[in-house]
């Protein structure tokens, strides 16, 4: 049984299809899970990674598990899954990782990823550089006002599907040979934001504002939403950018085909920004 925690979201829900359709006994993890629709023959079952008291009914059979990192994590997670049964974890971390413990994201990370070490499973852990879903978020002001106003518009990322994360979380968990490997995992081109708002723009037919909001009043903004050492990780980052900028092989190396494009995913996704 492999259990997939996250079940989800964008990740998680994708490893639960292609374990399922592979034909793996997946057990899916999320907080309400008679409001999911999983596929047929997963088995939805209720917890969460913020309350320990839910990991045994979660983990009991349990062999393997996709660990999705939460915001606010239990860092216990690993050694109680550990301590019933599980042989493999394989973690979604960060490649911010590599700034090192003093930026808070990247501690985050790290943490987990020590608590991963110390529990005595195998593990692989997944770094990727981020996400082209997070231009989820533009929706609204698209639709809303046909532009957006962002932070860090030039900071250039090889951002990746959210489905190609998964599809190397998938040959982790259903194959030998991924035991104490990292994978840092990006897309198959590098962009700035302003570049994917155009990007996003062609494929809408349509012209979409851009606005790089100055460093000041983005701190501000992001200061009412967050706590201010995450702000100043962000911002960190921001200036660390281009250690993050290189486009890797490492998804066609796992799974044998090249990750999508932004173009590819805004296609897939277009119905959201209309």
């Amino acid at each position: 049984m492999i259990l997939v925690t996250g079940a989800t979201g964008s990740v998680g829900r994708e490893v639960v299809r292609l374990l399922h359709k592979d034909g793996f006994k997946v057990r899916a993890l999320s907080r309400s899970p008679e409001k999911t629709n999983f596929p047929a023959g997963v088995e939805g079952v209720a917890g969460d990674l913020m309350k320990p008291e839910t990991f045994p009914a979660a983990l009991d059979g349990v062999e393997k598990v996709f660990w999705m990192l939460p915001l606010t994590a239990d860092f216990n997670f690993p050694r109680i899954a550990r301590q019933s049964g599980v042989r493999h974890i394989v973690l979604l971390s960060a490649a911010t990782v590599e700034i090192g413990v003093e930026n808070a994201i990247a501690r985050l990370h790290l943490n987990a990823e020590q608590a991963v070490r110390e529990s005595d499973a195998s593990w692989t852990f997944l770094r990727p550089n981020g996400f082209m879903t997070d231009a989820f978020r533009w929706k609204d002001s698209i639709r809303s006002e046909g532009g957006v106003r962002l932070p860090f518009g030039d900071l250039s990322i090889p951002i990746i599907d959210s489905r190609d994360t998964a599809a190397v979380a998938a040959k982790a968990l259903s194959s030998d040979g991924y035991e104490g490997k990292i994978y840092t995992l990006t897309g198959p081109e590098s962009l700035t934001r302003r570049q994917q708002v155009r990007i996003l723009g062609e494929v809408l037919g349509r012209d979409i504002g851009f606005e790089s909001i100055p460093d000041d009043i983005a701190r501000e903004h992001l200061l009412r939403h967050m706590p201010a050492e995450m702000v100043d990780a962000l911002f960190d980052l921001s200036k660390q950018g281009q250690r993050f900028s290189k486009v890797l092989p490492t998804v066609e190396e796992v799974t044998g085909r090249t990750p999508r494009t932004f173009k590819q995913w805004s296609i897939d996704h277009s119905e959201a920004f209309r």
